[in-house]
């Protein structure tokens, strides 16, 4: 036993009625031609039995009738496939089939009684062709199919039971063919849903699919990011900023710049975790971060090394400028308290040494300089910056 289909979601609804409008626009030449053709076939078999200037208004008729049919087939045919189509658009499908069936079923009620045996035959046999070519032409739309061809298929049926004993046969003929054509109507119809509805599952397993790349790639992403950026601070971790420095570094040696590192600590941090906790002390290491950072110009590096160190990579600078832009960081962090969650403000200060990196000196190297002129400030008295390998008086 075959299982009940489930359901029509409301997506497979929606793409039920654009496949529809998209089907009927791609068929409208087809149906252009093949109306006002057999009408004009029609009005030569009966050229010699039917008022001939009403075989004439015929042929006129279905061509101004299937006039806009062509005209919005021009107007769509290089439009975009659309996302969305109301459903009035299949009524309106349907009451257009719907007339031009009736003008068909008029023509069968006029000329039918009206030719000979030959007449009548060539009739039947043309509109049974253009019943059978409405199922095909129509089979995304079951009822504008229905609407077309039972009007004259009905009317056909009428006469060919009036004029039994002329073609006892014709009667039973045309009851099969309007039973065929109902049944094929059916199962196109049926077939034109499966193949929708496997589109639009296709198209959600797809999309389900793409959204789990995106999900993948952002979670892919945001553990680079952790990878490579301090979780506190949100600068980069020792590892980042090692792996970043050396094109900065070759990009200035290739300009012929000199390159300065700087070293930061702050002094007595160890105090304000003993005092006020572990988190006010993380609230004030994103401060002086986010101090350190806004101080310094987008060119130069900063990093965190652990703990409350930090490390600064001044590309294009010499140790006498490294000393002004380090000594704007220090200011920036001692000369304004911190506002902290409960306890008032923070007051911080902060202790740096730069040094130099000579051309063919590594980074290691530079860095154990930095590290001694930092030492030293804190030496010194601390809330000062210290330059290795001379006296420098700090800008204050």
């Amino acid at each position: 036993m075959r299982p009940p289909a489930a359901p029509p979601s409301e997506a497979l609804l929606r793409e039920i009625r654009v496949s529809q409008a998209v089907s009927r626009v791609r068929q409208l030449p087809t149906v252009f031609v093949a109306n006002p053709l057999l009408a004009a076939f029609i009005a030569v078999v009966y050229w010699d039995t039917v008022f001939r200037t009403l075989l004439v208004l015929f042929v006129a008729t279905m061509i101004v009738l299937w006039t806009p049919a062509i005209l919005s087939w021009r107007r769509l045919r290089n439009k975009a496939r659309p996302t969305r189509v109301s459903a009035g658009n299949e009524r309106r499908a349907m009451i257009f089939s719907g007339s031009a069936g009736l003008l068909w079923a008029l023509a069968a009620f006029v000329f039918y009684p009206a030719g000979g045996s030959e007449e009548r035959a060539a009739l039947v046999m043309l509109l049974a062709g253009l019943c059978a070519g409405s199922v095909s032409f129509f089979s995304s739309s079951p009822k504008a199919s229905m609407a077309f061809y039972l009007p004259f298929m009905l009317m056909l049926l009428g006469q060919s039971l009036t004029f039994m004993e002329q073609s006892p046969v014709l009667p039973a003929a045309i009851a099969v063919f309007i039973a065929c054509a109902l049944w094929f109507t059916r199962t196109s119809w049926h077939q034109f849903v499966e193949n929708v509805r496997v589109l639009v599952d296709r198209d959600r397993l797809l999309q389900e699919a793409k959204e789990s790349g995106v999900q993948l790639e952002l979670m892919l992403s945001r553990m680079s990011d952790l990878a490579m950026v301090d979780e506190l601070t949100g600068l980069k971790n020792r590892r980042s900023f090692f792996d970043d420095i050396d094109p900065i570094i070759a990009g200035s040696r290739r300009r012929g710049k000199p390159v300065a590192i700087a070293l930061l600590d702050l002094d007595h941090f160890k105090d304000v975790n003993d005092t006020h906790g572990h988190q006010i002390g993380d609230d004030v290491l994103r401060e002086v971060a986010r101090r350190i950072e806004g101080t310094l110009r987008q060119e130069q590096l900063v990093g965190r090394l652990g703990g409350e160190e930090f490390v600064v990579l001044l590309p294009d600078t010499n140790p006498q400028q490294a000393l002004v832009a380090i000594e704007r960081v220090r200011k920036a962090v001692g000369e304004t308290g911190i506002p902290v969650t409960g306890d008032g403000e923070v007051w911080m200060t902060v202790s740096g040494g730069i040094a130099p990196l000579g051309d063919g000196m590594s980074v290691s190297v530079a860095m154990q300089h930095a590290d001694k002129a930092m030492y030293r400030a804190k030496a010194l008295g601390r809330n000062r910056v210290e330059v290795y390998g001379a006296v420098e008086e700090a800008v204050r």
